[in-house]
């Protein structure tokens, strides 16, 4: 029962991420309520598979792709989200081939030699710009950070309700941690979401529960794919190869930062798993699998085996039935607030020392801590490292492993496809 909490805490924190998922395709023309149910499905199915291999890490479609694939792909150059889950189950269902022949292949290190060719200054770099990331998070949705016209950010303005009321619940987490209460985090979301539902912010909804509905809006909806004359056949491949990379460095990523001591065998089934379950979460109507730094926040209150995954997925299926609850809390993200900076301060607390060595091995570690917060993507962060490492690295003499520099120019492709030409 200890890791009860840990995994409610969890479920509670993925269900703004959860909502934004069918809030961002909405945009596209996807209908919310038959993205929200296949999202929470397929939250569901990526946790237990999590669970049943006794890792404390949630599953939940990657935030950051979607909000990249809406943007660009999209809106700005008039492909449907049929078309972009038709792409995804293709991608996925190569991957799956490609990591089931590396799984069950008998020569030895086929995988291996690509989730251990990361130098250590980027992979235990992970951990920590992972949780700078979610602490800033935290104090965005808390309005305690905001956009500046003179400045990167600015701080928030007291005046605001969700800003005070975010404060209150962080620095009650912070003094529960100082005492020592291992439910700090827990602590100081509820201080938050009472103070906010007393002073009449947070308001219940008249009708909290809803039958899931809407998969026959979305299930099998790619074969009615339309928008494919928009973009050139070289394109197909240009985006292919920004979801593989993606799928695979966003997934070995997460995993490596949010389960530390995860093993070769665990992250070969893991990464297998969401590879094949991303192919389902496309036939479903949503977008592909990766391991959810919210399940940081579970992690800080001790969630530290399988069962809080366990715990995390039973929630999640209550999440189901709770869709108007859950908007009426993401109204007023206080609530939220303090389990986002409760989880990235956890992370950094557990963070080995990565600043020393050479200049290369300074400069991928801090890209790392720049990246990850301001994009909020696993991928373009550990590109920039990657880059900035080799290139460093080579300049001055330093030998650089074959792989690592083709990984490189496969990020020079990402970043150039993915961010810097028309499509």
């Amino acid at each position: 029962m200890q890791e009860m909490l840990p995994g409610f805490l969890t479920a509670a924190s993925l269900a703004a991420s959860l909502l934004l998922i069918p809030t961002l395709l909405v945009q596209a023309g996807a209908p919310f309520m038959g993205i929200y149910t296949a999202s929470v499905l397929m939250a569901i199915a990526g946790t237990l598979v999590f669970a049943r291999l006794d890792l404390p890490v949630a599953a939940a479609p990657g935030a950051a792709l979607t909000s990249w694939l809406v943007a660009v792909v999209m809106l700005a150059h008039g492909v449907s989200w049929q078309m972009v889950l038709f792409l995804g189950a293709v991608v996925s269902l190569v991957l799956t081939a490609a990591l089931a022949f590396a799984v069950f292949s008998r020569r030895p290190g086929r995988l291996e030699g690509l989730v251990q060719l990361f130098p250590p200054c980027i992979a235990d770099g992970l951990q920590g710009a992972l949780g700078l990331m979610l602490l800033v998070q935290g104090l965005y949705q808390g309005h305690l950070l905001m956009s500046s016209p003179v400045a990167p950010v600015q701080l928030g303005n007291m005046a605001d309700p969700v800003a005070y009321l975010s404060l209150v619940g962080i620095i009650a987490m912070l003094a529960l941690m100082a005492v020592g209460a291992r439910w700090a985090v827990f602590g100081g979301v509820l201080v938050s979401a009472v103070l906010a539902f007393i002073g009449g912010f947070w308001v219940l909804p008249d009708a909290p529960f809803f039958l899931p509905e809407g998969l026959d809006c979305t299930g099998l909806q790619l074969i009615f794919m339309n928008g494919w004359e928009n973009i050139r056949v070289c394109d197909y491949a240009d985006l292919s190869l920004v979801l593989v990379l993606f799928l695979v460095l966003s997934g070995w990523g997460g995993l490596r930062a949010l389960a530390s001591a995860i093993d070769d065998g665990q992250m070969k089934k893991s990464l297998l798993s969401m590879s094949g379950l991303s192919f389902v979460a496309s036939l479903l109507g949503t977008m592909p699998l990766t391991a959810a730094p919210e399940s940081a926040a579970g992690q800080a209150m001790g969630g530290r085996t399988g069962r809080m995954a366990y715990w995390t997925a039973a929630f999640l299926a209550l999440a189901l039935f709770l869709e108007p609850t859950l908007q009426s809390m993401a109204s007023f993200p206080s609530i939220f607030a303090p389990a986002y900076a409760g989880a990235g301060l956890a992370l950094l607390l557990r963070m080995k020392p990565v600043f020393a060595g050479s200049l290369a091995d300074k400069v991928a570690a801090g890209l790392l801590f720049l990246i990850l917060p301001l994009t909020q993507d696993i991928a373009a962060g550990l590109g920039a490292a990657c880059v900035a490492y080799v290139s460093l690295a080579i300049l001055a003499g330093e030998h650089v492993s074959r792989l690592l520099r083709a990984l490189t120019v496969l990020f020079l492709l990402y970043f150039f496809y993915g961010f810097w030409s028309i499509l």
